[in-house]
């Protein structure tokens, strides 16, 4: 056994903690967070990373791994500190090394005796002798140390395989003794092990990275070829991967570095489990502690995750795994859309929307630069087929929480008296102090119960058990299991619209957690609603009565966790959020649960002197006000959203808003038994049905008539995220899709940080722009070597079919030699007209191919439209002045188009056969 300390408890350092742990060693983790510290000895983690809970229970409870605040406290007796804290990126994109500057302070203040301080956090090279520096200036006395570097090469959702399972491990020391040493702890592992001096370490970590994203950008680069050549990027990394020198990680053409290109405060809609959470994209972005960062690009892989997403041929929502998350900084172009119903989208001014042509009742891919008003977005109005929930367990949700060791439990049958001298003797010496209060008082601690239950010697009805607390005073319950029934969901609803969670220190030091819902006094008919509630459950509760308000109060800690910390609500009414469970409900569920959340929050306004009604529900919490839109529109209901500043406020309002006739009456029931009959009685005068305008519902997805586009210039982060089906669902339930992965020039920045010389990724990019300057020479050489005064038609203007998007369009860029060379340049793409109009006017634009063809010297087939591989070329050799083809994407057979009378040219296709 070694002793071991681990400075820091983010994602490097708690996971080597533990595993070092688990092989037999005693660690003690330090960090300065108190509240992770705090968590962390209440069994409660700062990360997720699957076994990670269940290895640090097992050795924290074999006395083996501890965590504290004070570094003296666990430098005491080690042999070895592995400083492993962040490393955040600093404003010009370098490592920020102030948290390592300040444990190698701490480090050199707190030692008593000899100590081996190895470095873990991904540093750049030189960082070794740095520390070892910082350590010799700050130590009180000097007491001797040495300074290892051990790069990490954990992956985020197989972090601790990785480190029981380790292609290598890498230690560099200007001390051999003291790297042998560290070596000694990773004896266990049989890995190999190499031994370098500290700066060839640390390089090795940057080369690893830069490798990989290097083989990463290759074959993206070899997937834009093959798109070219008509060859299949799967089946051709299929083939260099059986080469033993190649192999097949990391030849997964698709994701690349880019599609980064929504703002931070945009809500996503994914399944981080069986149920829907609504998360704006920066919260979810930095649930994943650990990710892979380089400068200011950050990206993460998870794993198991998905989203909601469109899918496009099916023409309905779906749900779809996440590839990626990514995060960037950012200095352009943003564009803001706004469409009908007040729905808007900010993104990248280069990031691709989905839109709808209702005259072809088709969609098509444009850039959100290129949206125009008049264009149509598209928003879900449906649900996928989800889990269905059924009973929210809290004896579940709380094993491993803070709460385990302090909650007790009740039955209301009597079953544990009934089971005490059955179980009495099986229960280990100093689990449980009294044990006779299980018979005397029928009740007994959860981890006492825990421990019983998985030796399968208590099997009890757990919807008969109440939760509660040890303390003075009167004794809360709560139940042990609740029903997703309507009850509950509008018991959800009205805290949502109402609640609030508090904590307060009680006698004895004990913390105590209030929920509490505020209404206005003459909201009788809520507060009795809530009442009953409360009773069904056996919640007692306090009333506090004012002129004007009515607070209800719940002193219960299974409750505030229930609904903070299970169901994700939120505690106050800037971070409220949808439940968890909502979105995946059945429709009468939905109903109840906006039942509670108008009934607390919304209002009933009055339009046209009397005559109209409009429903309004308000929030300040915009991911909330986005979940609470997309359950109107699973529903069938399409609300408007209007964003207001109240008087005195510091924050926006969204004013979530339904009206229409048929939506009122579908809603009518959702202020409460009284409004309802008040309702249906306004509505019943209504003189005429006008039907509604602002959205058009297609079935399964609504459009949005877009009334402005606005551009600005901005600098901040912008987050992407990658699906398999390359759609996803953002804001109010709007349809994106992802960002095009283009070429290398963000993986030639990572590069540069990295310390690699760029010249591979530049001279890939320099071959790509050469593909391009091909089709000049060939011109040139088939147009007798003059282009002035030539007519050379484009076929197809967008980087790819199916879209209009015109970033890095090969044609535009030999428009532009040939315009620079005195050609006449026509052009025609099946989308992409409007874009070409604006970014290249030069070029001449035509309705179809045939028009294109017409009189021109010369062909090129930029684009590999479907629809260009049907044409009658019969038709376009006769409309051509000469029947010059350059065919840029291998789209036509050689020997076809000679028996046609054409002079033609592929990409490496040879021409002697064919000309």
């Amino acid at each position: 056994m070694k002793y071991i300390c681990v400075i820091g408890v983010g994602y490097v350092g708690l996971v080597t903690g533990a595993c070092f742990a688990d092989l037999g060693n005693r660690v003690t983790c330090v960090d300065i967070d108190q509240a992770k510290i705090e968590g962390l000895n209440a069994g409660v983690m700062p990360i997720y990373e699957p076994g990670l809970e269940e290895m640090v229970h097992r050795n924290v409870a074999a006395g083996r791994l501890s965590f504290t605040l004070s570094y003296e406290g666990g430098l005491k007796g080690a042999e070895f500190a592995f400083i492993a804290v962040g490393t955040p990126e600093g404003v010009d994109g370098e490592a920020d090394l102030k948290h390592v500057r300040a444990a190698a302070e701490s480090i050199a203040q707190a030692m008593k005796g000899p100590l081996i301080i190895i470095n873990k956090s991904t540093v750049p090279v030189g960082t070794g002798d740095w520390v070892a520096d910082i350590v010799r200036h700050h130590q009180p006395s000097s007491t001797p140390f040495f300074v290892v570097s051990n790069p990490e090469f954990l992956r985020e959702g197989s972090a601790i395989a990785d480190f029981l399972n380790p292609d290598r491990i890498v230690l560099g020391s200007l001390d051999r003794e003291a790297a042998e040493k560290v070596a000694q702890l990773y004896l266990p592992l049989r890995a190999p092990i190499m031994l370098t001096d500290l700066r060839t370490a640390e390089m090795i970590k940057y080369a690893s990275n830069a490798y990989l994203a290097t083989r990463i950008s290759f074959i993206n680069e070899i997937a834009s070829i093959c798109e070219r050549l008509g060859a299949d990027v799967k089946e051709v990394a299929a083939g260099m991967g059986y080469d033993r020198r190649i192999g097949h990680a990391y030849l997964d053409a698709g994701i690349g570095w880019g599609g980064s290109c929504f703002t931070a405060d945009e809500s996503t809609f994914t399944l981080i489990s069986e149920n829907v959470v609504v998360k704006p994209f920066a919260e979810l972005f930095a649930n994943f502690p650990e990710k892979v960062t380089a400068g200011t690009v950050g990206m993460v892989i998870p794993q198991g995750k998905r989203a909601l997403a469109f899918d496009l041929e099916r023409r309905q929502p779906t749900v779809a795994d996440i590839k990626c998350l990514t995060r960037r900084w950012y200095e352009g172009d943003f564009v803001t859309i706004r469409t009908r119903m007040g729905r808007s989208l900010r993104l990248t001014a280069d990031h691709p929307v989905v839109l709808y042509e209702p005259t072809r009742d088709t969609f098509r891919i444009a850039l959100a630069q290129h949206v125009q008003a008049g264009d149509h977005l598209v928003a879900v109005e449906a649900m996928p087929p989800l889990a269905d929930p059924t009973r929210l367990n809290l004896l579940e949700k709380m094993q491993g929480s803070p709460l385990e060791g302090i909650i007790r439990l009740r039955s209301t049958d009597g079953y544990f008296t009934r089971v005490y001298p059955k179980i009495v003797l099986a229960i280990p010496q100093g689990m449980m102090k009294y044990k006779y209060d299980i018979g005397r008082n029928n009740c007994m601690p959860l981890t006492v119960y825990t421990y019983l239950k998985q030796q399968g010697l208590i099997a009890p009805d757990e919807e008969n058990l109440l939760l509660f607390t040890a303390g003075g005073g009167p004794v809360s319950y709560c139940p042990a299991v609740f029903l997703v029934d309507q009850d509950l969901m509008r018991l959800l609803g009205y805290y949502v619209a109402e609640g609030w969670i508090c904590q307060d220190t009680g006698r004895y030091g004990a913390v105590r957690e209030r929920v509490g819902f505020s209404f206005g006094a003459h909201e009788e008919e809520y507060i009795a609603d809530l009442h009953s509630l409360l009773n069904r459950y056996g919640l007692k509760y306090l009333s506090r009565k004012a002129s004007s308000s009515h607070a209800t109060i719940i002193s219960s800690r299974p409750l505030a966790f229930l609904l903070r910390d299970v169901l994700g609500c939120g505690t106050r009414s800037d971070d409220k959020r949808m439940p968890k469970l909502v979105l995946n409900a059945s429709d009468p569920l939905k109903l109840a649960f906006l039942q509670g959340l108008f009934s607390g929050d919304g209002s009933i306004t009055l339009l046209n002197q009397g005559r109209n009604l409009m429903y309004e529900y308000a929030t300040v919490s915009k991911p909330l006000a986005d979940g609470v839109i997309l359950l109107l529109q699973s529903l069938g209901v399409v609300p408007s959203l209007r964003t207001r500043w109240m008087n005195k406020s510091q924050q926006p309002a969204y004013i979530v808003r339904v009206n229409g006739l048929s939506q009122l009456e579908y809603l009518k029931g959702v202020f409460g038994p009284e409004k309802e009959k008040a309702i249906e009685v306004h509505i019943a005068g209504y003189q005429r049905h006008i039907a509604q305008f602002g959205f058009r519902q297609q079935g399964g997805f609504a459009t949005l008539p877009v009334l402005s586009v606005q551009q600005e210039t901005g600098a901040e982060y912008v987050y992407g995220m990658e699906t398999t089906i390359r759609t996803l669902v953002v804001s109010s339930g709007l349809v994106c899709h992802n960002c095009f992965p283009k070429d290398v020039k963000a993986l030639e920045y990572m590069a540069l940080i990295h310390g690699a010389h760029p010249a591979l990724l530049r001279a890939v990019m320099d071959i790509n722009r050469d593909q391009r300057r091909q089709v000049i020479h060939k011109l040139r050489d088939l147009l007798g070597g003059i282009l002035r005064d030539r007519v050379v038609s484009l076929l197809g203007l967008a980087f790819k079919p199916n879209t209009d998007d015109l970033r890095e369009s090969p044609a535009l860029e030999i428009a532009h030699i040939l315009r620079t060379e005195g050609a006449v340049v026509r052009g025609y793409d099946p989308a992409a007209m409007a874009g070409a109009a604006r970014q290249f006017p030069e070029v001449q634009l035509v309705g179809d191919p045939y028009e294109l063809a017409q009189g021109c010297d010369a062909l090129v087939v930029c684009t590999e439209w479907n629809e260009f591989k049907h044409l009658d070329m019969g038709r376009i050799r006769e409309a051509m002045r000469q029947p010059v083809l350059v065919d840029g994407r291998n789209l036509y057979e050689p020997e076809e188009m000679r028996v046609l009378g054409f002079t033609y040219r592929g990409v490496g296709r040879g021409y002697g056969a064919a000309d």
